[in-house]
């Protein structure tokens, strides 16, 4: 049978890693980074905008504001979101953004929490790297982990359970009964006793 390899620079394979914000008086922006730097595709799943368990009973305003390029000057910001704490303390949105992208409480003290996931197409090549990284990064902990173990391990001494002479020995009887048994019913059983040849 001929096979004939198969092209795995147009397959691709999506890594997802979870991303979140915290957006409150102290800082009021946060713009989105990719984490993983290379040729990868990046998109920005934002799933959740939710205010915080210490918001006070106020609105808050998060918008998403244009990139700095010169086309974008123009647009004004975008409002994401409306909350309040007693009326609407979450959304769930389903919004994907390319990177950078610049989200901004507008008005409110939160603190404000976005969440989301990002989302990177990586060619089977770049897989193969990651799982070889991640393979490394494990090694390295379970060395760590061993060693740390090792060291913080104390040793038990344990007590040994005598062996009970009595049990055992009374088993010993109660089988020997038994077979006894078993073999006087089978020698007076028919099937014991050898049959006589048919006339």
């Amino acid at each position: 049978m001929n096979r004939s390899p198969i092209s795995s620079t147009s397959e691709k394979e999506t890594l997802s890693l979870l991303w979140g914000c915290e957006l409150n008086q102290e800082r009021p922006t946060w713009t989105f980074k990719p984490q993983k730097v290379g040729k990868q595709d990046c998109v920005l799943s934002l799933s959740t905008i939710s205010l915080g368990e210490k918001a006070k009973e106020e609105v808050n305003v998060v918008e998403i504001l244009p990139s700095a390029s010169q086309d974008d000057k123009k647009r004004k910001p975008l409002t994401l979101a409306s909350l309040r704490a007693s009326v609407l303390p979450m959304v769930v949105l389903g919004l994907e953004f390319s990177p950078p992208v610049t989200f901004q409480l507008r008005a409110g003290s939160g603190p404000v929490f976005l969440c989301g996931q990002e989302h990177y197409n990586l060619s089977w090549e770049e897989v193969e790297e990651e799982e070889e990284d991640l393979e490394e990064e494990e090694d390295d902990d379970d060395d760590e982990d061993v060693d740390m173990f090792l060291e913080e391990t104390p040793v038990k001494q344990v007590k040994r359970l005598a062996p009970q002479k009595q049990t055992g020995a009374a088993k010993e009887k109660k089988m020997e009964k038994k077979e006894e048994a078993v073999r006087q019913h089978l020698k007076g059983s028919p099937a014991g006793k050898p049959k006589k040849p048919g006339r």
